[in-house]
């Protein structure tokens, strides 16, 4: 089983790097070490029992996560990647069917999630998401509406002017050379985007020493 395991890995393509035990390490873009630095910051408060959403999931590192810290729910959600990555939803499915067959999955695209569609959770992660979105503030909007405790949003920042909310627009491939990275908004933005969604308490931490990042989770 091991050998028939190892061999299905590597014969895909992963962004995140997960142990599948027995010395079976994905070769993900995104190293265990940094996926376990920025799950300390991302899970800043207590899931036990609770209801989590992870928004843009790609293998499921952090939605895996969510269940060992003690969610008692956790849907983890993409389309874009899994309909255009070079391996689909083939290393997501992998990791759940080892390693967490609880795990609830939707393929469903930003514009379709709503209250509606799939109800409300607890903690909402949308990391990674809101710059590849042509619209945003609509995206953020319905993503709010869905989170009824926390909202974590983790996003590519860019820091001047850093006195007022502002958000640059990246045309073609100008933000490291990938179509799909749109906008960089400030601080200050993200921040007055989600207060004006309802959120009363807002935390911000950089993930790295880069400052090219920042993790805020919004609490109503």
């Amino acid at each position: 089983m091991t050998d028939a395991l190892r061999a299905e890995i590597e014969a895909l393509d992963w962004f995140h790097q997960i142990d599948f035990g027995n010395g079976l390490l994905t070769p993900g873009l995104i190293k265990r070490d940094k996926i376990r630095r920025m799950s300390n910051i991302i899970f800043d408060m207590p899931l036990a029992g609770k209801s989590v959403l992870d928004i843009g999931c790609w293998d499921g590192a952090y939605s895996l996560e969510a269940l060992k810290r003690g969610a008692a729910r956790v849907l983890a959600t993409d389309h874009f990647v899994w309909h255009h990555g070079r391996s689909g939803q083939r290393p997501f499915n992998l990791v759940r069917a080892h390693l967490a067959p609880s795990l609830e999955v939707r393929d469903i695209d930003v514009p379709d999630l709503s209250v509606e569609n799939i109800g409300r959770f607890d903690v909402v992660l949308f990391c990674g998401v809101l710059y590849h979105l042509r619209n945003p503030f609509e995206a953020l909007e319905r993503v709010a509406a869905i989170a009824t405790e926390c909202l974590v949003v983790e996003t590519h920042l860019i820091r001047f002017p850093w006195w007022k909310p502002y958000m640059r627009f990246w045309p073609g491939k100008e933000l490291n050379d990938d179509p799909t990275n749109w906008w960089s908004p400030n601080r200050l933005c993200v921040e007055a985007m989600l207060r004006d969604l309802g959120f009363k308490q807002i935390g911000f931490r950089h993930p790295d020493y880069r400052r090219r990042r920042g993790i805020f989770h919004a609490r109503r």
